[in-house]
């Protein structure tokens, strides 16, 4: 067994077996042990007298509980020891049954110690008054009070124990990056809980042992405390400090937990991504500290939200995520795309004529519609170059597709300027036209730029030619033009009402480019 898996073994035994089963024999031996000095002395008479009977009722009652529980124990174990320590695995619902068990162990064993402590102790006494009717019922009172504060005693040193453990040597290799609070959530003791029961088990029992050895010690009754109180300066004394340790104890867990509570809600609503969240901590501690970083968390994820929309404005919002979720440097890589390369005629002589106002306004009605369609067909605008649009098929998203696509794209976007246009004319503006070229082939996809700004674009050949492709629309006088390597890549239905406009030579290409169009009004 290696040596990690040797420490988990140990921990696993600790927590789930010898830890619970120390707690309870060391509780019981100190009990046994200082029972003189807090028992009345009939009542001790009857420890001798039961073991001289030796009733075996009184022997089940007693230890019966303890083994029971311990086999409790055992089952419950048994899917965390196979997560821990099967070399076969477990399936993924096992896994999730053990991690929730791990996280909810310290407090199922001490509850189970306490249970069985306090089931032992309720029905021994039950059976030693049965056995000994005669018996002063103030030692009959007293010892059930005793001896259920020492299982109050064990339940914490449990408790305090194995928490601690299972934190050391179990949580961080089953849960090394966290995630903790998916299986704890609303089934832990709060802080204020924890914190009554480490000052009944530390402040409050040695208080109440006191108070029975002055009480044996002066030969007083345990039914007379009230007027004891009253009339005794010392149990005055005892009670008021009682009452001002807890009051301590429990002000202090609340002044953690009211805070603790507020920076959890806090994070739950982070987490919906309701960024104006903010929590108000009126301290000067590591709790206000904290709230300060949870108040500056989320201001600094408000403004990135807002750079996040901003940039997905600019860019297109596939494309913004592609970059917000890759590391990225200079160059890139050649991928097979197809290119749309769209622009308007005559809009530079539409522009000297109008105001620049209204030619913006012209334009992003313009660009509004042309992306609508862009978009509906998963290509993306790379860039918009004055009243022209550059759009990409095939990446960064890839699509074995592109070339229908970015053909299904041209016919929307005629589709939608013609939808503009009559809206143009009712108000009186200019009507709208342009040319589109479309050209697949291979391109480079990356940044390009300097090491402090660069940009994701398209560069290469393809992007080039449906640039120079759209440029022939205007001499041929046809709305959309594609190349041979697009049509090839058209379903023959298409390819069939094509036409052909002959070679060109294209500007900046040594080679001639065959070049088909397709009437938009079909």
């Amino acid at each position: 067994m290696k040596s990690g898996r040797k420490v988990q073994f140990i921990a696993f035994l600790l927590i789930y077996f010898i830890v619970p089963f120390c707690a309870c024999l060391f509780t019981l031996i100190f009990a046994n042990y200082t029972a003189s000095a807090f028992l009345p002395t009939k009542f001790l008479g009857l420890f001798e007298a039961t073991q001289v009977t030796k009733d075996i009722t009184l022997g089940i009652f007693t230890w019966a509980p303890f083994p029971i529980i311990t086999l409790i124990l055992f089952v419950y174990s048994l899917p965390i020891a196979k997560f821990l320590f099967s070399s076969k695995g477990c399936n993924f619902i096992s896994e999730e049954r053990a991690r929730h068990r791990i996280v909810h162990s310290p407090l199922t064993i001490s509850l189970l110690g306490f249970v069985g402590w306090e089931i032992s102790n309720f029905l021994s006494v039950c059976r030693i008054d049965n056995l000994f009717p005669e018996a002063p019922h103030q030692s009959i009172i007293t010892v059930s009070i005793l001896f259920a504060f020492w299982g109050l005693f064990a339940f914490a040193f449990s408790y305090a124990t194995t928490t601690y453990l299972n934190k050391l040597l179990i949580i961080p290799s089953v849960f090394p990056e966290g995630g903790l609070g998916k299986y704890a959530h609303g089934k832990q003791f709060s802080i204020v809980t924890k914190q009554f029961i480490f000052w009944a088990a530390s402040t409050l029992f040695p208080i109440v042992l006191l108070i029975f050895g002055i009480l044996l010690r002066t030969n007083q009754s345990i039914l007379n405390l009230h007027d004891l109180v009253h009339n005794d300066v010392l149990f005055e004394v005892i009670a008021i400090m009682l009452f001002f340790s807890f009051a301590f104890a429990m002000s202090f867990a609340s002044s953690l937990q009211h805070p603790l509570n507020q920076i959890e809600k806090a994070t739950e609503l982070i987490k919906e991504q309701k960024f104006d969240t903010r929590v108000k901590i009126f301290s000067s501690d590591e709790l206000g500290l904290l709230g300060d970083a949870v108040n500056e968390m989320a201001e600094g994820l408000a403004e990135r939200e807002r750079i996040k929309d901003t940039f997905g404005r600019i860019v297109d919002p596939r494309v913004r995520d592609y970059l917000l979720s890759n590391e990225h440097s200079l160059g890139g890589k050649v991928v097979e795309a197809s290119i749309l390369f769209s622009d308007l005629r005559d809009f530079t002589t539409l522009s000297e004529k109008r105001k620049p106002e209204e030619v913006l306004y012209i334009l992003n009605r313009y660009f509004q519609e042309m992306s609508n369609a862009i978009e509906m067909h998963g290509g993306f605008i790379n860039k918009f170059i004055g009243d022209a649009i550059l759009a990409v098929f095939g990446t960064p998203m890839p699509m074995n597709d592109h070339a229908e696509r970015a053909f299904a794209t041209a016919l929307e976007m005629q589709k939608n300027l013609d939808a503009l246009n009559t809206k143009f004319l009712s108000e009186g503006l200019t009507e709208l036209k342009m040319g589109i070229g479309i050209h697949t082939g291979s391109l480079l996809v990356g940044n390009i730029g300097s090491a402090n700004r660069m940009e994701f674009t398209v560069i290469g050949d393809t992007v080039n030619t449906a640039s120079r492709v759209e440029g022939l629309c205007k001499g041929l006088k046809k709305n959309l033009l594609l190349t041979e390597n697009t049509s090839l890549l058209l379903p023959e239905e298409i390819r069939s009402k094509l036409q052909s406009e002959g070679e060109y030579e294209l500007k900046g290409r040594e080679t001639k480019e065959k070049i088909y169009s397709y009437s938009l009004g079909e």
